[in-house]
């Protein structure tokens, strides 16, 4: 079933602040630089994005997919 997931769509917006990784509760960003988000811890929490809305550069775009 897929779910909405954050994902790194403009790298050249992101200063590598670590804002989002952050943000995450689950942990679910494991890296900033490249950027990898563990789909599957993202998931249990069931869309939140607080990481999107920690991003102040709007390097993180929402995007749907499967987990």
């Amino acid at each position: 079933m897929p779910f909405n997931y954050p994902e790194l769509k403009h790298p050249q917006n992101c200063n590598k602040c670590a804002a989002c990784m952050n943000a995450c509760s689950l942990h679910a960003i494991t890296k900033i630089d490249p950027f990898e988000v563990d789909k599957s811890k993202c998931a249990k929490r069931k869309e939140c994005f607080t990481c999107i809305m920690a991003c102040r550069t709007g390097a993180l775009v929402i995007v749907s997919g499967d987990p």
